[in-house]
């Protein structure tokens, strides 16, 4: 089927909109509420208006199905008023507000105006004029109504810079099915926001500051008390960074996406005053081999014919998951991995074993992370993971916050020379690199499952099954009989990212047709990689080149399997002696709470 767009023919799809067409061939159309990740959007912000032969008027494209020999007029002096008038009724609410704002200089608002060269001075009065305009009236009638809603420690959202675009109502509702965003009133009182403007209480995943196109949703800003602490010499300040922020972190510095900028990193920490920078990979190992050995456990345990064993074996290193069982299935928290993540074992294991070894107190070293997800900075906070009312991680910052506070202190993150992690905790495999992606915990976990219950090395250490974007990705493990078990075992795995696709399993399990013995959940679509913390913009084809970076480096390292690593096997040998022991089961293993709503 062929459309006409501005004298010119191209092809199409069915099913696909006079906007997907344009896009797919460059001709480039203005949006705000539509995201392609997103189901189609309203065509609420009428930026995307076209022409069409088979309707009256102008048209939403976004809205507006191809149709075979359908003519198109994208851009003429009609449409260009059109979109420029709306636009500038959005633009007036934001006008004068760029400066303070956390989206200055990354925000699709701004950068349309830019685009449509809006005089800010058309909106915003002089100094002098400005007590005395009616536009100061208009204002502070408008603040009347902001809404502000601080009231959990990972997201920040304040009404004044929304454009009601509906992109978190999408993400929210369909992604992650929480619903926790709507649309509130009618008429000239509409307005996006939880029910009945209540404080957010969800599963803080970010992913509708990801989706915002403007501040009226952003991660909660840690950075004033970064500084502090940061200033505070009596301290010793240890940073961790995630596997997936090397991955991720250059695209703030103007990098292509699937850029790695590890050697960066560590040079950048310590320009703004860290004592050491550990890396969080190395705990990805750890975690791995103590859920590996949750898991070998329970399957030998089932084999033995002990009934009372349960299944399938949720992975728990995703701390928006975690929340979502705790408070819409708890009857299903004895599924979840009692494995702490990564962020948490390296903590503890900071302010224990690292911090005796040192002969440091505790009380004088801040943990401070560096994330991709904005639920770690509520995970940092649960009373579970602190020992004698000290906290195992102080501070958890976004990869957005890391890069915002790196250029308020003037650090060109590329220009940097090449630094290394500390090699105390700082040592990771392929495995532990891998965890940035979805399927990564499941493919690092199955390299040593499958050596823990034979005594023989995994031959297919690339194992694509669990890989790639689909929602929910299925595989049997078969396992020979090996030199450690007698029978061939068979293990039925599953991977699934977005919480829409974990309920179906969930929903599966409430019906008795769930068969796996282990899965591996990651609320944010494509894992940590799309985390809610990280660089915006991002869509599936950025994902698809920071997964493919992923892969990559994995590929290139020598070791590639958690139980190798030699930092790993040290911290067993000098302070946890072995996986699922009493002091593994102390300090790196937790519990859960059912935090239902009554």
């Amino acid at each position: 089927m062929q459309l006409k767009i501005d004298g010119k023919i191209y092809d199409f799809k069915k099913g696909e909109t006079v906007l997907d067409v344009c896009r797919k061939n460059g001709i480039k159309i203005p949006t705000l509420c539509f995201h392609s990740d997103l189901l189609p959007s309203e065509g609420v912000c009428r930026l995307c208006l076209v022409k069409t032969d088979r309707h009256k008027g102008l048209v939403a494209s976004c809205q507006t199905p191809a149709e075979d020999m359908m003519e198109v007029t994208a851009n003429d002096n009609e449409i260009e008023k059109a979109r420029r008038i709306n636009l500038e009724l959005l633009w007036a609410d934001h006008a004068g507000k760029c400066a303070q704002c956390q989206r200055n200089g990354n925000c699709e608002l701004q950068e349309l105006a830019r685009d449509f060269k809006i005089d800010i001075d058309d909106f915003v009065p002089s100094v002098e004029t400005f007590e005395k305009s009616e536009q100061l009236k208009v204002l502070k009638e408008s603040l009347k109504n902001r809404i502000v809603d601080d009231g959990n420690p990972s997201i920040f959202r304040d009404n004044q810079y929304c454009i009601e675009c509906r992109r978190c109502v999408e993400a929210c509702k369909n992604i992650q099915t929480i619903e926790e965003y709507g649309v509130n009133y009618r008429s000239i009182k509409t307005s996006i926001g939880t029910v009945c403007e209540t404080p957010m209480d969800c599963i803080l995943c970010g992913q509708c500051s990801l989706y915002c196109p403007t501040a009226a949703i952003t991660e909660k800003d840690n950075t004033g008390e970064l500084e502090k602490m940061l200033a505070d010499k009596r301290s010793m300040t240890i940073f961790q960074v995630a596997p997936s922020v090397r991955f991720t972190l250059g695209e703030e510095f103007g990098l292509e996406p699937g850029n790695i900028v590890e050697s960066k990193i560590p040079s950048a920490l310590r320009n703004i005053g860290a004592d050491l920078v550990f890396d969080t990979t190395f705990s990805a190992d750890l975690t791995i081999v103590e859920e590996a050995h949750e898991l070998v456990e329970k399957v030998r345990a089932f084999l033995s014919g002990d009934k009372s064993v349960k299944f399938p074996m949720f992975t728990s290193c995703c701390p928006s998951w975690i929340l979502y069982v705790e408070k819409f299935w708890p009857q299903y928290r004895d599924h979840l991995s009692s494995a702490r993540s990564p962020q948490q074992m390296l903590g503890a294991m900071i302010k224990t074993y690292f911090a005796q070894k040192k002969k440091i107190n505790v009380e004088n070293i801040r943990s401070i992370s560096v994330m991709p997800c904005t639920a770690k900075k509520f995970e940092a906070q649960r009373k579970e993971m602190s020992r004698n009312n000290i906290q195992d991680v102080d501070l958890v910052i976004t990869t957005r916050e890391f890069a915002r506070y790196l250029k308020k202190k003037k650090v060109d993150l590329l220009k940097l020379e090449d630094g290394e992690f500390d090699k105390a905790l700082g040592i990771y495999t392929g495995a532990g690199i891998i965890f940035g992606t979805t399927g990564g915990v499941m493919e690092a976990a199955l390299r040593s499952v499958y050596e823990e219950l034979t005594c023989e090395e995994f031959p297919q250490l690339d194992y694509k099954p669990v890989r790639g974007p689909k929602g929910i990705k299925e595989a049997d493990i078969i396992i020979p009989r090996g030199k450690c078990n007698s029978q061939p075992i068979t293990i039925k795995v599953a991977v699934a990212h977005e919480i829409r696709n974990a309920k179906k399993i969930l929903e599966s399990m409430e019906r008795n047709e769930c068969d796996y013995h282990f899965v591996e959940v990651m609320a944010c679509p494509s894992g940590c990689l799309g985390g809610g913390g990280q660089p915006i913009p991002t869509n599936s084809e950025i994902r698809k080149k920071r997964r493919e970076a992923i892969y990559k480096k994995d590929k290139k390292l020598s070791v590639r399997r958690s139980h190798e690593n030699p930092a790993v096997k040290k911290i067993y040998e000098e302070y946890l002696e072995h996986p699922g022991g009493e002091r593994s089961k102390k300090y790196l293993h937790t519990s859960y709470v059912d935090r239902s709503k009554k």
